[in-house]
């Protein structure tokens, strides 16, 4: 069975997602019909609206545990979250909600990792990186993180070829990359 992944977007531009789309070993293709099962993604689901979010849901359940959830985007903290949401939710809720059940979280790009473009001055949002959202909500699941604007896609294919090879994240130095 191929690896569950879901794939978290926040405050960003899909410029991580766009990055992986050019990679060539292995190629984007390669790595979701091969390699993982890329259950969700908002910017590459084949569905929807409420059929994506269903979606969503299912292998949350289905596969509790067992997922790898990657953030793409900065996450907003101000106002409890309210400038950033999908489906009628806060993605601060979202990410903490999904991250919760994953055996690990992967932060792609400078914004996921540490807040990136949106969390400059002024900072109206307050928005953060993945780590430092989840630490707000009080969820404890391993991160590592891809920096870059756009990140390196090798350096995301082989930490998600890793954790598919021995089922946990490699190591990390003081800021979790």
């Amino acid at each position: 069975r191929r690896l569950p992944v879901l794939w978290v977007s926040g405050q960003e531009c899909t410029g991580c997602t766009e990055t992986l789309t050019r990679a060539t070993h292995p190629t984007l293709e390669h790595l979701i019909l091969d390699l993982i099962s890329l259950d969700y993604s908002e910017t590459l689901n084949a569905g929807a609206g409420h059929q994506a979010e269903a979606a969503l849901q299912a292998s949350m359940k289905e596969n509790k545990g067992g997922y790898v959830m990657v953030m793409e985007g900065s996450i907003p903290l101000k106002d409890g979250g309210i400038y950033c949401k999908v489906g009628g939710r806060t993605i601060l809720d979202i990410a903490a909600e999904v991250a919760s059940s994953a055996a690990a979280v992967i932060g792609i790009g400078s914004c996921a990792s540490w807040g990136g473009f949106p969390s400059t001055g002024p900072d109206p949002t307050g928005a953060v990186g993945i780590a430092e959202a989840l630490k707000s909500k009080g969820v404890g699941t391993p991160v590592v993180n891809i920096p870059g604007c756009p990140p390196n896609p090798y350096n995301f294919l082989s930490t998600v070829l890793y954790f598919v090879t021995f089922g946990k994240l490699p190591e990390v130095d003081d800021k979790a990359r």
